[in-house]
């Protein structure tokens, strides 16, 4: 009875010490330059397959957002040629486009519009302006001269902290998201595709259940089209897609 007592008086004191412990981060944010961050972390989707997300965080306030475009959108492009092309930081493929190569929805490019928006209520478009991104409905958009960059596609993954209904299928993801300061994120999975409602999550959760923190993001094209090329200093990711694109997100130094 003595030992039983003992059991029980050691656990009530330990269990304070176990709800208070401070929970462990899923990953780490791995600086390349002061502004530009990488992390990467896995997880299981099924007992024996596994996915993994490879995620940079941008500083808009010392970095640049702007849409690359293919040089001929017939034949298209990828991420390497098209970041290497625009002496960019880093590129990860873009918006949707027939199968003609034409690209679909609303681009703009260094303040231009070179193509225009498409009325779909499930897509969502990416914007910088005056510096500051956001994410936003079609029927919200309106053009104005201090929109820096803008890029439709979708759908949207969160918005304002909640995760919307979404379909359920598997493929490669990409998205790009926005914490609560203001960061942005980029995101590109390997390894086992996941569901949009995974990737949801993930983009929302905190980085001790596995997230990036975001209060606001959308998806890119994903499946055989996603693909990113990042080089900055010694570092340097790729990721190559199965098809070829006609435009993608870009990131430069300002």
């Amino acid at each position: 009875m003595k030992k039983l007592i003992r059991i029980i008086a050691v656990t009530l004191i330990l269990a304070p010490l176990s709800l208070n412990a401070t929970p462990k981060a899923a990953y780490i944010w791995n600086e390349i330059e002061d502004g530009f961050n990488y992390a990467k972390f896995s997880f299981k989707i099924t007992d024996s397959e596994r996915s993994t997300i490879h995620a940079f965080q941008i500083d808009p306030k010392k970095f640049r957002l702007d849409v690359v475009t293919a040089e001929n959108e017939i034949s298209g492009s990828n991420a390497r040629e098209m970041a290497k092309k625009n002496r960019a930081l880093l590129v990860i493929n873009g918006g949707f486009f027939t199968p003609e190569h034409k690209s679909i929805g609303l681009l703009i490019k260094g303040g231009k519009r070179v193509n225009p928006i498409h009325n779909t209520s499930w897509w969502s478009i990416f914007m910088m302006k005056n510096g500051k991104p956001s994410i936003i409905r079609p029927n919200q958009f309106k053009m104005s001269s201090n929109v820096d960059m803008a890029l439709q596609v979708g759908p949207r993954l969160v918005v304002d902290g909640q995760i919307p209904k979404l379909k359920e299928s598997f493929a490669i993801r990409s998205a790009v998201g926005i914490t609560r300061d203001n960061k942005i994120i980029i995101v590109i999975t390997s390894g086992h595709g996941i569901s949009m409602n995974e990737l949801a999550k993930r983009m929302k959760n905190s980085l001790f259940q596995g997230g990036l923190y975001c209060k606001n993001a959308m998806a890119l094209d994903g499946g055989s089209s996603s693909q990113i090329f990042v080089k900055n200093g010694k570092f340097e990711y790729s990721q190559t897609g199965f098809a070829k694109v006609t435009n993608g997100l870009a990131v430069y130094r300002k």
